[in-house]
C-alpha cells in the first residue's frame, strides 16, 4: 500500500521520489517512549500513559516499556503528579 501511495505521489507531483512512514500511532507512541528516556540518559525509568488513548496504543507502549525496563504509569491526566514531574521520562496523552 505504502508503495503505491508513494508512486501515486511521485506520479502527481512529478518529482523524482517520494516518501512514506512505515510508523502506525501505536508504533510512533512507543518510539516517543524510548526517545523521551534517551533523552533523559535512561536515568529517569517513569513514563506517565493517559488512560484515555486507545488499548491497543497502551498495550504496544507496554510492550516497549517492558523491554526497556521502563515503569509504565497508566493514570488519568489531570492525575499526574506534577509535583514529581522530574521523576518521569515522559507523559503521553
Amino acid at each position: 500500500m505504502l508503495l503505491n501511495y508513494q508512486t501515486m505521489i511521485t506520479e502527481l507531483t512529478g518529482m523524482d521520489i517520494s516518501n512514506a512512514s512505515l510508523l502506525d500511532e501505536a508504533t510512533a507512541a512507543a518510539e516517543c517512549m524510548a526517545m523521551s528516556f534517551s533523552i533523559h540518559n535512561q536515568k529517569r525509568k517513569r513514563f506517565y500513559v493517559s488512560d484515555s488513548i486507545f488499548p491497543q496504543i497502551i498495550d504496544v507502549i507496554n510492550t516497549r516499556a517492558t523491554n526497556a525496563d521502563i515503569n509504565m504509569v497508566i493514570g488519568k491526566i489531570e492525575d499526574f503528579p506534577w509535583a514529581k514531574a522530574d521523576e518521569f521520562c515522559g507523559v503521553i496523552c
